[in-house]
């Protein structure tokens, strides 16, 4: 009969400090509900798509919500700071979150975040990749040269050292 697993200590401190943060993020929530509740609004709902990819998210660098979020508050951004150089009430918090555009503006630059998320590594070690075969290329015209200016002899010196080091590396692998 198969017993239930124990839970360790280290587990239990995670739970207890996980806890411990969902409590200070639900105060500091509801702080800043009261003091800026047509701000929250607009950033609750313009924020959603974040939401969803931290949720998803299971890297411990939580680098995509990271990405995702970014992008999304630049998307946000104007229509808060709309909201705080006009009239800043519920009403006008409504009024920004009911109108499409303003939500497809929001959502289109979450949608954006998620796009460089999954495009950029490959473009990097892409664009890394032909750097390095740039510098190979480089350094074989380089070894070209010398050859031709130290001659022949020199470079087949070189090839059997080569060979006299992996021969004295297979010999003590095979000894172990």
């Amino acid at each position: 009969m198969a017993m239930p697993k124990q839970p360790t200590e280290n587990q239990e401190e995670r739970r207890k400090r996980g806890r411990s943060n969902l409590t200070w993020f639900l105060l500091i929530l509801t702080f800043l509900g009261v003091l800026a509740g047509p701000t929250m609004v607009v950033l609750c709902l313009g924020m959603l798509p974040t939401l969803v990819a931290l949720l998803t998210d299971r890297s411990k660098q939580k680098s995509n919500s990271l990405c995702v979020g970014s992008i999304n508050f630049i998307g946000v951004f104007p229509y808060i700071m709309g909201l705080w150089s006009g009239i800043n009430d519920f009403n006008a918090s409504l009024v920004i979150i009911s109108d499409f555009f303003n939500l497809l503006v929001m959502y289109s630059a979450a949608a954006f975040g998620w796009f460089l998320f999954l495009t950029m590594p490959s473009i990097i070690s892409s664009f890394v990749l032909v750097l390095q075969q740039r510098k190979v290329a480089q350094l074989r015209g380089e070894q070209k040269d010398l050859i031709d200016e130290w001659g022949a002899e020199v470079a087949a010196i070189v090839e059997v050292q080569k060979m006299e080091k992996k021969e004295h590396h297979m010999e003590h692998g095979m000894e172990m």
